[in-house]
């Protein structure tokens, strides 16, 4: 239900609205996630449910983080007198740490693997000729080392879950 209506406040571009309503889905999906990583799942549970999860819990978490920023310009918000690329780069960083925290909190590489698509869609904006073109190189440089950041961590999450089937 919640889910529904932040897609029609969005729609409708009731921002604030839709703020609100993406706050309440991503508790309620780190309440569910939270509840999937306590329980032993057999191979057909992990691809049925925590492998879909995982990829919905991700989109919502950088929706989450995008609606952030929606809601900052529709009120007007002047930076600070930051640059926009200035606050492309806090962004970044801020969806690095959250991803990173929710990464090593429930060990879905799948979530993580969303967060490597969401970057590399903003690394090739940037590197486009039809988008940004190379102009912020900071902000090149900075999606570059998160998706390395998420690379790495989805890899030992990988490797360490052969190691426990293992054991």
């Amino acid at each position: 239900m919640v889910n529904t209506a932040w897609i029609f406040s969005w729609h409708y571009r009731i921002i604030p609205l839709s703020m609100i309503l993406m706050i309440a889905l991503l508790i309620c999906l780190i309440s569910i996630a939270t509840i999937i990583d306590d329980q032993r799942l057999s191979l057909r549970e992990k691809i049925l449910i925590r492998l879909p999860f995982g990829v919905y819990f991700g989109w919502i978490t950088v929706a989450t983080i995008a609606n952030a920023a929606a809601l900052l310009v529709s009120l007007g918000w002047n930076g600070f007198g930051l640059s926009e690329a200035t606050w492309t780069v806090i962004m970044l960083i801020a969806g690095a740490l959250i991803g990173t925290a929710a990464l090593l909190r429930f060990h879905c590489a799948a979530y993580g693997l969303v967060l490597l698509w969401e970057y590399a869609g903003i690394l090739i904006k940037h590197l486009s000729p039809s988008g940004f073109a190379g102009q912020y190189p900071g902000v090149i440089i900075v999606v570059c080392a998160c998706m390395a950041l998420f690379a790495a961590i989805i890899i030992y999450l990988l490797i360490k879950s052969r190691k426990i089937k293992r054991s």
